[in-house]
C-alpha cells in the first residue's frame, strides 16, 4: 500500500507539473526556452527519455517481472498472460511498436485518411489490432486453463488494465482528431496522465500479488 501511494503520488505530481508548465508556455506565452520550458521538457508526459516516461518504464517492468515470478511459482496461465501483456506494454512504450509498425502498414496497404485520422493513424490502429489478436489468443488459452486463485488475481488487476487500454486508445484517437493548445493540454493529461496512473495502480497490484501468491493460490 505504501509503495502504491508513493507511485501514485509521484505520478500525480508529474501530471500537475506538466499541465502547469505547458500552460505557461503555450497559453500564457512564456516560450519554450524559459524556465517553464526547461521544466516541461524534464517532466513531459509524452516526451522521450523524460522523467515521466522513465517512471512508466520502471512501473511496467515491476508489473511484468512480478507476474513472471508468480508464473514461475504457480504455473498459472493467467500469470503468464499478464506477464505477456505488461511486457508488450513495456516494449511498445520503449520501442514505439505501434507508431513504427503503423507507418509501415499505412504504406504497405495504402491506407486512406478517414474520419479525421491520418493514414499513419489508421496504420497504428491496425498495429494495435494485430497485437490485441495475439494477446487475445493467449488470453483464451489462459482462460481455458484457469485454476483456483486466478479469479482473485483477475478481479484485482482488471480495472487498471481496462483504464490503461482506454486511455491509450480512446484518448489517443480523440487527441489526434481535436487540435489546439487547450485540447493538447487536456488530452495529454487524460491520455498520458491516465496511462501513468493506471500503470501505477497496476504496479501496486502486481507487487501485492507477488507478495501474497501463496495465500491467493492456496485459498483460491
Amino acid at each position: 500500500m505504501k509503495v502504491g501511494l508513493l507511485l501514485a503520488g509521484v505520478a500525480l505530481v508529474l501530471i500537475v507539473i506538466h499541465i502547469i508548465t505547458y500552460s505557461m508556455m503555450f497559453l500564457q506565452g512564456h516560450g519554450e526556452d524559459g524556465f517553464a520550458g526547461v521544466i516541461h521538457s524534464f517532466v513531459n508526459l509524452g516526451g522521450d527519455n523524460s522523467v515521466s516516461e522513465n517512471l512508466n518504464h520502471g512501473m511496467l517492468f515491476i508489473c511484468f517481472t512480478s507476474f513472471l515470478y508468480v508464473f514461475h511459482k504457480t504455473r498459472s496461465r493467467l500469470s503468464l498472460f499478464l506477464f505477456s501483456f505488461f511486457a508488450f506494454a513495456w516494449f511498445d512504450d520503449s520501442c514505439q511498436y505501434h507508431e513504427r509498425l503503423g507507418i509501415i502498414l499505412a504504406h504497405a496497404f495504402e491506407l486512406p485518411a478517414l474520419f479525421g485520422l491520418r493514414e499513419k493513424d489508421l496504420g497504428e490502429l491496425l498495429a494495435w489490432v494485430l497485437a490485441a489478436a495475439i494477446l487475445a489468443s493467449l488470453g483464451v488459452w489462459a482462460y481455458r486453463g484457469r485454476r483456483s486463485g486466478d479469479g482473485t488475481v483477475l478481479r484485482s488487476i482488471v480495472y487498471p488494465i481496462a483504464i490503461l487500454i482506454f486511455c491509450a486508445v480512446v484518448f489517443d484517437i480523440a487527441h489526434i482528431m481535436i487540435e489546439g493548445p487547450m485540447a493538447d493540454v487536456v488530452f495529454t493529461a487524460l491520455e498520458d496522465g491516465g496511462e501513468m496512473m493506471a500503470i501505477a495502480a497496476a504496479a501496486t497490484v502486481s507487487l501485492a500479488i507477488q507478495g501474497n501468491y501463496g495465500k491467493i493460490y492456496q485459498r483460491g
